[in-house]
């Protein structure tokens, strides 16, 4: 279990993840779950860069940093958008000594999801 994570912290997460993503953009996993969201809620991958993840905070932090297998620590958070209740999952990585800012998931939550900062 993970001591409790505090806002400075999640906003230490955001800020590094915003300024990759401004520069370099979004990564988004391509699994069916996140391509079907974003076709409902008629999104594409610049405007939920554009218009959700660079504008995520504390307050929208759900969990982490959580360790995914073979990759950087995951950050999970939630949003509600245009009434559909979504999770979102982001890590970045570094490969050849370049950060990526990516998304792993962007779907309806498996399970209820509670806001620690809010």
């Amino acid at each position: 279990m993970n001591l409790i994570t505090t806002s400075t912290q999640i906003e230490q997460f955001l800020s590094a993840f915003k300024n990759i993503a401004r520069t370099n953009g979004v990564r988004f996993w391509q699994r069916p779950e996140n391509q079907s969201m974003m076709n409902m809620l008629e999104l594409t991958e610049s405007v939920v860069t554009n218009d959700i993840l660079l504008n995520l905070t504390a307050k929208d932090y759900y969990e982490g940093p959580k360790h995914e297998e073979g990759y950087s620590d995951a950050w999970s958070f939630g949003q509600n958008i245009e009434g559909k209740n979504v999770y979102i999952k982001l890590t970045i990585t570094e490969k050849k000594k370049r950060k990526r800012a990516e998304c792993i998931s962007f779907h309806e939550p498996t399970l209820p999801l509670s806001y620690p900062h809010r």
